[in-house]
């Protein structure tokens, strides 16, 4: 009774708009007046099924559902969008949306100017042996220097060939490569091009450097929930790349800081950065975290395997997958070995073998053979100071006919008030979608006599960090992650759709196969397999997860799919299949 009525207060706004004699709803743009700087511009749009819809004057498809779709091409710095719509009786409504680009700012031919400064833009801390970048857009032709307050003064600048530049002119760069004895606390770069024999162009930095001569290196210790390391300090909209995630009271070496992240050395020839919300500083004088290791010992209980590690001290470490063989590698840094005996005792069900390496400075590595065809996850944490490796076992499958029998299954629905997701052309909107199909899978395995354990339940919004928490605290088996797909604003709506599945880890990467072929059973198109994928509830190790874009919400055809109910039951039904699958595949 309650999906019926859900359905009902879902469906009621699309009834009413099919009813109307003539509507026009435009979903993107979102505004009157857009300032845009890429050539086109994607338009998502809806009327009643029955009337004609035109953009520019040129007539579009109006499909099924009343949806239409198109691009509008930027072809001078202001353009017009008109987007109309026309019934069978002659009653026309339409909408001008007005595009503007951005004009940069243009120069005399033969004046001096100093135009942007891309870096550095964030405050730094610098050791001697760094290098400091920097790099600005200026007037042509000219030999701009840069000075570092009471460090060193008319550093020289080159510029780019424009072929190396995007085919700009006046981009310069230049480098200083920090010297012993160098020091400076929060000094902007200044940047110089010569007018005359008097003046110059001046410009300043807004990140600022701090040269640390007696303070650097230094340690920090990891606090928070989830911490975890950055490969490095480029980011998109899931963050930067993660090395891995780490527990709290963990220690690390702290070399330098660019804008909010601490550079941290993990051996001689490999670093990673920390956010700083995860560090809390120790004192000047804190001893450097390095240890060596001791005896490992190779133990079982009734669902797990364990390898302990005796260190002196909690350091940070990475771990990967690997799959041929299949095994689990953990990369422990600040250590060097002393462990003369690995102890392996019978209670050791699916752990083959362990071995350990020292790979280089400060660099102690554990392989771990697993006896199994499929990896089931895995927990590193702190027992005191020795590191405890959980390793899960291959789950026992008493009845093939109901093999998720005895598991729990997470279920994410993706987004929620606050982060509602991708907006199809008639409103629909990713957070209502995503939970209704949780909802229908979340139904269908309890029918089965299956557990199950939702991170959303509502509209409301749950944060990435205790969605994770509540998936790892349930000890859930395995997690399916739903969502709907969007093309950017950029892109031809109707010509990309279809589905995809991604994965983060190489050994969980079959259950995004399989979760993909009965996905493509639906009559979906082709999106493909994505592995590496940087998703927060990608990064648990803990057990096989998939994210699942059931269909592109910005294209209409997909769209009319995903607001059917049954067409929902289908998808949860094939995912039902899919995890079924996993487990039998995995479990022979």
């Amino acid at each position: 009774m309650k999906s019926f009525i859900a359905f009902i207060l879902f469906i009621i706004p699309l009834i009413a708009q099919t009813n109307d004699s003539l509507f026009l709803k435009i979903v993107l743009p979102d505004r009157d007046t857009v300032k845009y700087n890429a050539g086109r511009h994607r338009i998502a749009a809806s009327t009643n099924p029955t009337s004609r819809a035109f953009i520019n004057y040129n007539e579009v498809k109006v499909y099924g559902s009343g949806a239409f779709v198109g691009l509008h091409y930027l072809t001078s710095d202001t353009t017009q969008l008109h987007i109309a719509v026309l019934n069978s009786m002659g009653d026309s409504l339409f909408k001008d949306i007005v595009f503007i680009k951005p004009i940069p700012k243009t120069y005399a031919f033969d004046e001096v100017y100093i135009d942007n400064i891309s870096q550095p833009t964030e405050d730094r801390w610098m050791i001697a042996g760094d290098v400091l970048e920097v790099k600005i857009k200026a007037s042509p032709g000219q030999t701009p220097v840069f000075d570092i307050e009471g460090v060193e003064s008319g550093i020289p600048m080159r510029e780019l060939d424009p072929k190396k530049a995007g085919g700009f002119g006046g981009i310069y760069v230049g480098k200083y490569k920090i010297k012993e004895g160098d020091e400076c606390a929060d000094v902007p770069i200044r940047f110089r091009i010569s007018r005359n024999i008097f003046s110059s162009e001046k410009a300043f930095s807004s990140g600022k450097i701090s040269i640390i001569s007696d303070s650097l290196p230094r340690v920090a210790e990891v606090i928070g929930k989830r911490p975890f390391l950055n490969a490095g300090l480029g980011s998109d909209r899931l963050g930067g790349a993660k090395l891995g995630f780490l527990v709290e009271g963990v220690r690390v070496i702290i070399t330098g800081k660019v804008g909010d992240q601490y550079r941290v050395q993990l051996s001689g020839g490999m670093e990673a950065w920390l956010p700083q919300e995860y560090a809390q500083l120790s004192p000047v004088n804190a001893t450097l975290p390095y240890t060596l290791t001791g005896s490992i010992s190779v133990t079982g209980n009734d669902s797990e395997d364990v390898i302990r590690v005796g260190l002196g001290q909690k350091v940070p470490y990475t771990s990967e997958q690997l799959t041929n063989p299949m095994a689990i590698v953990v990369n422990i840094f600040g250590a060097t070995s002393n462990s003369n005996w690995i102890t392996h005792q019978i209670s050791a069900k699916e752990i083959q073998q362990v071995k350990c390496t020292q790979v280089g400075a400060n660099h102690y590595q554990l392989t771990i053979y697993l006896n199994q065809k499929q990896h089931w996850g895995y927990d590193i944490s702190y027992e005191g100071t020795s590191m405890k490796i959980r390793v899960r076992r291959t789950p026992v499958v008493p009845n093939p006919s109901v093999p998720l029998s005895g598991m729990t299954i997470a279920i994410d629905a993706g987004h929620g008030i606050g982060s509602q997701g991708a907006l199809g052309s008639l409103g629909t909107i990713e957070m209502n979608i995503t939970l209704a199909i949780a909802k229908e899978l979340n139904e269908q395995l309890q029918a089965k006599g299956i557990k199950t354990v939702m991170t959303r339940e509502t509209d409301d919004n749950v944060l990435m960090g205790d969605r994770a928490e509540k998936i790892l605290s349930s000890n859930a088996t395995i997690l399916v992650s739903i969502h709907c797909n969007s093309t950017g604003e950029s892109s031809d709506a109707e010509q990309v759709k279809g589905t995809s599945t991604y994965y983060r880890y190489p050994g969980f990467k079959s259950l995004s196969d399989i979760m993909y072929e009965k996905m493509l059973e639906l009559g979906l198109g082709q999106w493909g397999v994505t592995g590496n994928f940087n998703f927060s509830l990608s990064g648990p190790t803990q057990l096989p997860n998939v994210l699942v874009e059931t269909a592109f919400l910005s294209n209409p055809e997909d769209e009319m799919k995903l607001i059917d109910p049954e067409f929902r039951k289908q998808v949860t039904t094939k995912i039902i299949e899919g995890l079924e699958e996993f487990v039998l595949r995995s479990t022979k």
